[in-house]
């Protein structure tokens, strides 16, 4: 039965590489319902770059059995949101693989968390070693604050999580988003060499180091467009949002807004936005250019 429900969805391993393969996990949670691309690498032992929202395991054990991968070594997670770690415990239950994580991502709580047994903690710099492929670890905060990113040289290729989309942009959302750290993130990847980006979701995206710059001009200009309309009086995180997102669906609205308040927030601490009356910048609280700054 729960290699029925694989095969009847997206599941079946798509070969990237040699000893290289991304399968579509069905999302059970979050409002976008986009699939979540897990990657395996290698052969006896293999491992997982995430592990898909939480479907009992059954995606990833029937990929596994279709590419006759008898032993699965460990599961590195890019961070511990619902749609990319949900399944870790099964497959951790049901192998014996260890579970990966950077220690920032644990034991957080929240509507998209999961509650993870964490065998070993990454930190920016590791090297993984799995079949041909030699990994990268680098630290990559902003749509979570642990969140990584893993690199392989000989590929040219971004293994980048919620860093980047191959279906539009990333939301990052406080308080466990940070624009600042995402940005920097961006930033940090770009001193690497990368032809393709392998997202968590969507497409792969070529022309890696293009698509970066891409992102970090999409979320510079989008931060000078929230200034302007706080400057322009529109001074609460709502009000920008429906000037800003006026197509957004209304189950990505909140994802939306958060992700304006998290540019607010970056305003307010690169000294150009205030909040009315010293508050904590908030979904609700208003906002107001600084003292001395002009629009």
């Amino acid at each position: 039965m729960e290699n029925e429900r694989a095969m009847t969805s997206t599941a079946k391993p798509h070969a990237i590489a040699d000893d290289l393969w991304s399968v579509a996990v069905p999302n059970t949670v979050g409002p976008s319902g986009q699939a979540t691309n897990v990657y395996i690498v290698g052969r006896d032992p293999a491992l997982l770059i995430d592990a898909g929202s939480d479907d009992g395991g059954a995606t990833i054990l029937f990929a596994l059995e279709v590419l006759g991968i008898e032993r699965l070594e460990r599961i590195v997670l890019t961070h511990a949101h619902q749609d990319h770690a949900g399944n870790a415990p099964h497959l951790r239950a049901a192998t014996d693989a260890r579970v990966e994580l950077h220690r920032s991502d644990f034991g957080l709580t929240g509507r998209y968390q999961v509650d993870l047994t964490v065998d070993h903690f990454l930190s920016g710099g590791d090297q993984i070693a799995v079949g041909p492929y030699q990994f990268e670890i680098i630290e990559t905060p902003g749509h979570a604050p642990g969140h990584v990113s893993l690199y392989e040289p000989s590929l040219k290729a971004l293994f980048a999580g919620d860093l980047l989309s191959g279906n539009g942009t990333v939301a990052v959302v406080p308080p466990r988003g940070s624009m600042g750290a995402y940005l920097d993130s961006l930033r940090r990847v770009q001193t690497h060499a990368i032809e393709t980006i392998y997202p968590g979701h969507g497409p792969a995206i070529l022309n890696g180091n293009e698509r970066v710059a891409q992102y970090i001009t999409h979320r510079e200009r989008r931060e000078e467009e929230i200034f302007q309309e706080i400057a322009g009086g529109r001074d609460t995180i709502e009000a920008i949002t429906d000037r800003l997102y006026l197509d957004v669906l209304p189950r990505i609205r909140p994802q939306a807004a958060g992700t304006v308040l998290a540019h607010v927030i970056h305003l307010v601490e690169r000294g150009r936005v205030r909040v009315v009356d010293d508050a904590p910048p908030s979904l609700t609280t208003q906002f107001l250019v600084a003292s001395g700054v002009s629009g």
